[in-house]
């Protein structure tokens, strides 16, 4: 997510059921080799981080949305790092992780791009750590970095919550967290996605212009490794630029010639756009499908937590403007 979000704070959700969580732990256990893959086409949607799935009066309302979609969903949760108290560790996210796990696939998102400044590469990769491991197979694909080659994922941390161990990050920093992050999802055995962020037509240091950015800092192993390369882009923020999917995807599969492609994030981004805008985008996003072997759709809705939670099944409502959408998808 580009820096527009507020950090919020949430209490760990305990009212569920511990019958029902224990039956769902051990029934994603053991079985992890159903997470290998997620179906295309993926039908993707965000739960950002200013909606704390930990609370009992966020979590059945998501579940809800998404259980009554027409097809089944991958939700992306963004696990927010924590507040002014401190960090929050994954056992904490595990409950409701594994309650949105039944009635969707999982992208698993430890740090958004907005947040990667608070980290120094030791602490990035220790978050990731605990994560994977206390996640584990509630997750299907863990996205190792969100829009990394933007220019707002380094620099100061003034502003941090929790208060930051450093006053400053680098650049250097961030290709080293990505990489760690990398190698140690892969050595986990699990599934990992990277996500760009389009910025070629915008204005942008020349340094962070995404194909300068992934020649310049990805290592060939992550381009013939990664299982996803997904692309965030919001097109409110760039004029209103309609980029030539087409060309951009050939290229991308050129760089990454194993990896599968689609859109991970898109949305209404600095200030709500009027519904006929953002329903027009969604329209639009879920429907593309350049012309490359390896596509698998994707989508990812940034604002779905806030559109389409709570559900509401009324004709021209946001919540069925995005479920045609996703049941078109090819």
């Amino acid at each position: 997510m580009k820096p527009i979000a507020i950090m919020r704070a949430g209490a760990v959700m305990r009212s569920y059921s511990f019958a029902l969580f224990a039956i769902a732990a051990f029934s994603l256990r053991v079985s992890p080799q159903l997470l290998a893959q997620v179906p295309p086409p993926i039908h993707g949607v965000t739960i950002d981080d200013k909606h704390d799935i930990r609370k009992a009066k966020v979590l059945p309302k998501v579940l809800d949305s998404l259980s009554h979609l027409s097809v089944k969903p991958t939700a992306r949760i963004v696990y927010t790092p924590g507040n002014k108290k401190g960090r929050f560790v994954a056992s904490s996210y595990l409950e409701a992780t594994l309650q949105i796990r039944s009635v969707a696939y999982v992208m698993g998102q430890p740090v958004d791009s907005f947040y990667m400044h608070c980290f120094t590469p030791a602490e990035h990769l220790a978050r990731f750590k605990d994560y994977v491991d206390t996640l584990g197979s509630a997750v299907d694909i863990w996205e190792i970095g969100n829009e990394i080659n933007g220019e707002w994922l380094f620099g100061s941390t003034r502003k941090c919550r929790p208060k930051a161990s450093v006053d400053q990050t680098s650049q250097a920093d961030v290709v080293t967290k990505m990489v760690e992050a990398y190698d140690y999802v892969k050595s986990r055995g699990k599934v990992a996605a990277l996500t760009l962020y389009y910025n070629s037509p915008c204005r942008r240091p020349a340094a962070n212009e995404m194909f300068a950015w992934v020649d310049a800092n990805i290592p060939a192993r992550m381009k013939t490794g990664l299982d996803y390369v997904l692309i965030s882009y919001y097109e409110v923020d760039c004029a209103g630029h309609r980029p030539d999917w087409e060309s951009l995807f050939r290229r991308i599969a050129d760089i990454f010639p194993n990896s599968r492609l689609g859109i991970s994030e898109f949305g209404w981004s600095n200030s709500r756009s009027s519904n006929e805008v953002v329903k027009d985008l969604i329209s639009r996003y879920y429907a593309l499908r350049p012309n490359v072997s390896n596509w698998v759709g994707g989508g990812f809705y940034w604002e779905f937590a806030i559109d389409m939670v709570p559900r509401d099944p009324r004709p021209g409502s946001m919540w069925t403007v995005i479920d045609t959408a996703m049941a078109k998808q090819n």
